[in-house]
């Protein structure tokens, strides 16, 4: 008969985000170490490293698209309600100077093993269906979709310093084209 579980597994996982941001690198011991819990116990749930970060890579999808669906509800009923979701979430987010060490560590781990990519793959197809199809404009959203996942991608890299003030007008931008399909202010024909 298997053992219960015994040991929160966010716990563990909480600590392989802390040490990938800190170490820059996955070592079972150290994880175990931070999580207060012994390296047979990381073991008899996740048998390796990369059983480990795919545990992490599922969390993290999971929980992003918890927050978008949160944010997209506000939007309920109008068109293109899942991609202004996703701009709400994107004006939600934190985004501290030193960058999130985690979600440049996750990055270089997925660089390295297909099939972890695999994973964000399937999932960003799926968001992409969904809002191909709640757009008003399949283009349009298509553009938007890319534009804001352009912004994110820059901040989670950290390639370039958008004081908040600017990040607000891109996605203030992002969300306009989205709306209107175009960024270009209609003349009045006076």
């Amino acid at each position: 008969m298997p053992r219960p579980r015994i040991h929160d597994q966010d716990d563990i996982l909480d600590a392989v985000e802390r040490v990938i941001a800190r170490d820059g690198v996955l070592s079972l011991g150290v994880v175990a170490k931070e999580a207060g819990v012994s390296k047979a116990t990381v073991l008899y749930e996740h048998t390796s490293k990369r059983d480990l970060l795919a545990a992490l890579v599922a969390r993290t999808i999971e929980a992003d698209n918890a927050f978008n669906a949160s944010c997209e509800g506000q939007f309920a009923g109008e068109p293109d309600a899942p991609l202004l979701g996703r701009i709400e979430a994107a004006r939600r987010m934190q985004w501290g100077d030193g960058g999130n060490a985690a979600v440049l560590g996750l990055i270089s781990a997925l660089m390295q093993d297909e099939a972890l990519r695999g994973a964000f793959r399937s999932n960003q197809e799926t968001v992409r269906a969904g809002l191909i199809e709640a757009a008003a404009d399949a283009r349009t959203t298509r553009l938007a979709w890319l534009a804001l996942e352009g912004l994110k991608f820059q901040q989670h890299m950290q390639l370039v310093a958008w004081s908040e003030a600017e990040r607000a007008d891109i996605l203030d931008d992002i969300a306009t084209l989205a709306q209107k399909g175009t960024l270009i202010e209609e003349s009045s024909g006076d």
